[in-house]
């Protein structure tokens, strides 16, 4: 598919001072757009910031503190992007956790946080209220749109990522999108390999879980960042709803198609 053109856009990215949140923010600069990166870890976000401004000495970077988790956050970042470097066309949900024994705490985040960062950017955004449009990116994962495999091991995780594909079907569909001009779309990445990652004990603290996921991915490719995010990039075109599938090596990103219910039959 065509990439979309970024010169003079502004990017704004939620989980910002991760792997693949660095990545992208690359990738984007590279293309032209100013980045906004977001937060919950002040530190992480920093860091990224720093590295990034020392790359790219002409890049425009702008940063903001966000719990994805609160509206009014959501606000007050957004108001920022806006005095520091323009109002977004493009808006990345990256922040997301992991973590069955806190599975409060995994819905909060990627599932609240999501729908937070699509209902702000249709405020902002929607050509109903006077906006030009624009592009939520949601990141969901294999575990959003299937549970065959090991995604039985981490039932908070896989749930909370279902609800992203869910998300962005319903907030993608042409009812929303024909009224409001703000696409939404989501990306199924398998493991990408960033800190995130972390270790087994970190997914589940149940060792027979922890055994499972181990197994299931021993052997298996994983996603560099920069892979990732140019696969994520690929996206960003794409028909609003759609749900890509990310894996690592030469597959393109391969769109998953939703399941429709069979009809009953009239007697």
């Amino acid at each position: 598919m065509n990439q979309l053109e970024m010169s003079g856009k502004v990017s704004f990215l939620t989980g910002g001072g991760g792997g693949l949140g660095r990545a992208l923010a690359s990738l984007l600069i590279t293309r032209g757009s100013a980045v906004f990166l977001c937060d919950r870890s002040s530190e992480d976000l920093e860091k990224v910031v720093g590295d990034l401004k020392r790359e790219f000495p002409e890049g425009k970077v702008g940063l903001s503190p966000l719990d994805v988790r609160s509206l009014p956050g959501w606000d007050k970042a957004w108001d920022e992007c806006v005095d520091q470097l323009g109002s977004p066309a493009v808006v990345i949900n990256i922040a997301g956790v992991k973590g069955e024994e806190d599975w409060e705490q995994t819905y909060d985040v990627n599932i609240k946080g999501v729908h937070n960062g699509i209902v702000t950017s249709h405020k902002y955004l929607s050509r109903e209220t006077g906006g030009s449009g624009g592009i939520v990116v949601n990141i969901s994962s294999t575990a959003g749109v299937t549970c065959i495999g090991d995604m039985f091991a981490t039932p908070a995780y896989t749930a909370s990522k279902h609800a992203v594909s869910a998300l962005t079907r319903t907030f993608g569909h042409k009812f929303w999108y024909n009224r409001t001009g703000v696409s939404v779309i989501a990306v199924a990445p398998f493991y990408i390999d960033t800190p995130f990652i972390g270790e087994w004990k970190d997914w589940t603290p149940d060792t027979e879980a922890q055994k499972e996921l181990e197994k299931s991915a021993a052997g298996k490719k994983i996603l560099s960042p920069g892979e990732a995010a140019l696969k994520i990039f690929n996206t960003f075109r794409a028909e609003s709803g759609s749900i890509w599938l990310l894996r690592s090596g030469m597959f393109p990103p391969f769109n998953i198609p939703d399941y429709k219910l069979p009809q009953p039959k009239i007697l």
